[in-house]
């Protein structure tokens, strides 16, 4: 399940593509003011988002200007945005606000709220197809997300943490690397659910990402993982 598909060179930098599980179900939803129909939101960032129409078709077209409410783990911020991108089963926004709506954005995605809604996907194990090598997944809609891997003598094979845009990885034998995810696209089948990343790895390890991700495993709740996980993921970031 993860296995990579291509390594494409580009000068000194490099784009891995790369099939990750998916989780089916989000709890961050836009709603519209003028007729407050209901958006799952697919991807956020600080700047826009990719939001679907729960039911029913979207009227909307590139350039249209919205209003409405994201609304997640009961709390809700107020947004203005222009449609840049509208799919069959996706629509792209970037925020209008300026300055006072990135500010709000940063506190309504606070490493404190991302933190508390992370939850343990691997627990769902009885109803979802996770991969055998896959021992821990918490993940957070946005998304954020932790993939535990292990070899197959239950040592820990790797570790990926997915944040919005940004990817960190450790990897045995390879030690840590960071990229941008530069797409995704969902590849559904009838028995699984999995979507295709395509990361810009960075030629070098980006270190605001890397604290990024320290301050997101500095606040989750650790009873999350094993005690053992916990403390090795602690010791590859470098997490005090």
């Amino acid at each position: 399940m993860d296995r990579h598909l291509n390594l494409i060179k580009t000068g000194h930098q490099e784009i891995e593509k790369r099939i990750f599980p998916r989780f089916p179900f989000s709890y961050l939803v836009f709603r519209e003011n003028s007729n407050a129909k209901s958006y799952q939101v697919k991807d956020i960032s600080y700047n826009g988002m990719s939001i679907a129409l729960k039911d029913g078709e979207s009227s909307f077209s590139q350039g249209d200007n919205i209003e409405g409410e994201i609304h997640w783990h009961g709390i809700k911020v107020n947004v203005a945005m222009s449609i840049k991108r509208v799919s069959d089963d996706s629509i792209g926004v970037e925020f209008t606000g300026g300055r006072s709506t990135e500010v709000a954005m940063k506190e309504f995605l606070s490493i404190s709220n991302i933190a508390k809604s992370m939850k343990p996907i691997h627990e769902y194990k009885d109803q979802l197809e996770i991969p055998s090598n896959l021992s821990f997944w918490l993940r957070c809609d946005g998304p954020f997300e932790l993939f535990i891997w292990k070899h197959a003598d239950g040592e820990v094979s790797k570790i990926q943490i997915i944040m919005m845009a940004n990817f960190l990885e450790w990897n045995d034998g390879k030690g840590l690397s960071s990229g941008k995810i530069l797409s995704v696209r969902n590849t559904d089948t009838p028995l699984t659910n999995e979507e295709e990343f395509e990361f810009l790895i960075d030629d070098k390890l980006d270190e605001d990402k890397l604290s990024f991700a320290k301050e997101i495993i500095k606040e989750i709740d650790a009873d999350l993982l094993s005690k053992e996980v916990y403390e090795f993921i602690c010791l590859k970031l470098s997490v005090s």
